[in-house]
């Protein structure tokens, strides 16, 4: 049989920030170049049968970048996603009994400090998850990983005060639903049918389609009590030409008017939209992807 080889990009991949799925291709290179991240090794036999084996870092967990909206990047921000690092086998929570192994918490947290530091020797900045980050509560630890231009500070982080929620939301361990309280999602699409705004079927109102899905506690405003990752779609008639890439006369037009309806629904039922700092372009952009959450001080579209 012939040797193992790496599967998957041996120099490091180009970043453009136009393409989402880039940036968490290098952040992923950067961890296996640092140890800490999962490689795949391949090799074929003589019969031409492909064998594949997946190879992570021994006695130090593993961690997967994955892609984030920039509508939760910090502000000025010109790279971001979430890294998970998941502990080995023995060092975590067992799910029949629920005991957490002894030595279990003192570990994440020197595994997390570790990332933390391995990344930033790369020049990245890393902020460890205030909530994802205890073996009594998840599966994985969390951190965003980010990276700001050259000559750019990095954001101020807030003060422990600052963040409205003191402990983990569902579902984890400890609650795995929000009953009583209703789930964030069900909040806003209850706000956006009595808007009369559809999200089921690309062209079931002239509005558009839109898709309500739940965002990691890491990245909500510290001032939200709930936060979702809400995305929208274009009708079809306005959607982008999938031969020039193009959108067709109207579509900035049927852009502004959408998003705006869709802010005036969402602050009208006491909710708060977040986007991203760039302004959107049907010519380049398929969806308009926001952050919307409740907050329990005033309401801020800012961060």
């Amino acid at each position: 049989m012939n040797e193992w080889t790496p599967k998957g990009p041996l120099a490091e991949p180009v970043y453009d920030r136009a393409e989402p799925q880039s940036g968490r291709a290098l952040v992923n290179f950067h961890l296996r170049e640092l140890g800490l991240g999962e490689s795949w090794l391949v090799r074929t036999d003589v019969d031409g049968q492909r064998f594949c084996r997946h190879v992570v870092p021994q006695g130090l967990g593993v961690c997967r970048a994955y892609v984030l909206t920039e509508a939760a990047w910090p502000q000025g921000a010109e790279l971001c996603v979430t890294v998970t690092w998941t502990p080995d086998a023995a060092l975590r929570r067992d799910g029949r009994t629920g005991r957490v192994p002894t030595g279990a918490e003192e570990h994440w947290r020197m595994r997390i400090a570790a990332t933390a530091q391995a990344l930033e020797s790369l020049g990245y900045l890393v902020e460890p998850s205030r909530f994802r980050c205890s073996p009594r509560y998840y599966f994985t630890a969390e951190l965003l990983v980010y990276r700001m231009p050259a000559g750019v500070p990095p954001r101020q982080r807030p003060a422990a005060t600052a963040w409205a929620l003191s402990a983990p939301v569902p579902p984890h361990y400890q609650r795995w639903d929000w009953y009583p309280d209703r789930w964030p999602q069900d909040v806003v699409r209850d706000a956006l049918r009595e808007a009369g705004l559809g999200f089921f079927q690309r062209d079931q109102t002239p509005f558009g389609r839109i898709a309500v899905r739940d965002i990691t506690q890491t990245v909500w405003p510290p001032e939200a009590a709930l936060c979702v990752w809400l995305t929208w779609w274009p009708t079809t008639a306005f959607a982008r030409d999938p031969g020039t890439g193009l959108a067709p006369d109207g579509a900035e037009e049927h852009w502004r008017e959408c998003l705006d309806r869709l802010q005036q629904a969402l602050t009208g039922a006491g909710l708060a939209l977040r986007s991203r700092a760039r302004p959107w372009n049907p010519d380049t952009d398929e969806t308009a992807d926001v952050l919307v959450y409740r907050a329990t001080s005033p309401l801020s579209t800012s961060e």
